[in-house]
């Protein structure tokens, strides 16, 4: 079950007190024509004619089915031609009237990208230039990646340094483009999207490489953008992604599982294969001093990722590891390695971290390069030492239906139930509330 606790709570019912429609509603249909009124009887065909008939704070809502996008409805190229945007949306709403674009409640449209093919392009499908808006109840599949050196697409980015903006029960799928990603802008929330079966079979000669469900990788001054109640899998590359990233992110009740292997493959190998990298720099010695911001993962669960569940990535500095859970990764459940300083490019076991209440499952690779002296490692599964708690298969309720991690969400968008990882009530490491909190009280 999915909980938050109360001060997070409020924020995000403040947020979605917006979700009361004003301004006018305009509707976009599979056999829509762009000619029409837009009304529910008479909808467009395609987004860029919603965007054009409407204002800021307004609503386009699309009705169910398969939106089969051409490159004829490529919006602009962005970023001195490199980034072919389909979807360049800029007509942005206020903090009391958010512009909506959203599924039609009770259907569920789906974005086909497959036939958007730019030569020598990225393409960007949903380019976020604008604040307050709100994006939600809709699939993308089919992204495209057609340069073959070192490259990516991206399927929902802001790169303009856009803020406040809402991305709800938005699912990537079944293409070659990154998920989701942040490269300039702060106060954006991602909640309750799926990232999954994404890899990039073109670049690099199929590498995979560049192909994470999530990313954040803005500037220093890009604080406050947070991925709540996500999901990563079957990525090429990284579940979740904080390289290069000068702002504090916070990942919160996430699952990020079967990162780092080709399609429908557990041990081909393809891009890196973390459930969580959170920082780093690229073990680099960098120009100037590094302040590295401090990274916040909780409530999340890493799973049978390819690399590791929980990774610090040579960050340059400590993050806080809260309350999660690490089952089966294949290098470690959680690698701590911090980058030497800012002018020595040397790994050394992590300082700076908290990591409190987090258990590691399946492996007796738990954990390594920390230095516990130069941590805060409280009431987890394997540090302290002298209070680890010893597991057995009998500590929990399911440990054989992996399945469970990918099952629908609740009809509000919410994470499924899970008994798969779920500590019983007679657990030491329940009676300790280590570990993914699936009772409410848990939660800090």
């Amino acid at each position: 079950m999915q909980f938050m606790n109360k001060p997070l709570f409020l924020s995000i019912l403040l947020a979605f007190s917006c979700l009361i429609l004003h301004g006018k509603t305009i509707y976009v249909a599979p056999q829509g024509r762009d000619s029409n009124a837009g009304t529910i009887n008479s909808p467009l065909a395609t987004l860029a004619a919603a965007q054009n008939a409407i204002s800021p704070g307004d609503t386009v809502y699309f009705r169910g089915g398969t939106y089969r996008i051409g490159p004829n409805q490529i919006a602009s190229y962005e970023e001195r031609g490199l980034y072919a945007c389909v979807f360049h949306l800029t007509k942005g709403g206020t903090a009391q009237h958010r512009t909506v674009f959203a599924g039609y409640p009770g259907e569920r449209p789906v974005f086909d990208l497959s036939e958007v093919k730019p030569v020598g392009k990225r393409v960007a499908v949903f380019y976020i230039h604008a604040d307050y808006l709100h994006l939600k109840n809709f699939d993308i599949i089919g992204t495209q990646v057609t340069i073959t050196t070192h490259t990516q697409s991206e399927c929902v980015t802001i790169r303009r340094g856009n803020s406040y903006n809402i991305i709800e029960d938005v699912a990537v799928h079944d293409g070659m483009g990154i998920g989701f990603c942040i490269w300039r802008g702060s106060h954006n929330f991602f909640l309750n999207c799926d990232a999954y079966n994404n890899y990039d079979s073109v670049s690099e000669q199929g590498a995979g490489g560049n192909t994470d469900g999530f990313g954040c990788h803005a500037k220093a001054r890009d604080e406050g953008n947070v991925f709540h109640g996500c999901r990563a899998w079957n990525n090429s590359d990284d579940g979740f992604d904080l390289i290069r990233n000068l702002a504090s992110v916070t990942i919160d009740h996430c699952w990020s599982f079967y990162n780092g292997y080709k399609p429908y493959s557990t041990t081909e190998k393809a891009g890196d294969g973390n459930g969580f990298k959170a920082g780093g720099y690229g073990l680099k010695v960098q120009a100037d001093s590094v302040k590295a911001p401090r990274n916040v993962i909780k409530n999340c669960i890493a799973y049978h990722n390819r690399a590791n569940g929980f990774y610090s990535n040579h960050h340059l500095g400590g993050n806080d590891w809260i309350h999660n859970t690490s089952y089966d990764n294949q290098g470690y459940n959680y690698d701590m390695r911090n980058q030497q300083s800012w002018d020595v490019a040397r790994d050394v076991p992590g300082y700076g971290h908290v990591l409190k209440n987090n258990l590691s499952v399946g492996t007796s690779h738990a954990y390594r390069m920390l230095k516990p002296t130069l941590c805060i490692c409280f009431n987890n599964s394997f540090l302290p030492v002298s209070t680890a708690t010893s597991l057995t298969d009998q500590d929990f309720e399911d440990l054989t239906s992996p399945e469970q991690l990918s099952a629908k969400r609740q009809p509000d968008g919410s994470l499924p139930e899970l008994t798969f990882l779920k500590l019983r009530p007679s657990s030491k490491a329940c009676q300790k509330h280590q570990g993914y909190p699936f009772e409410k009280d848990w939660i800090e």
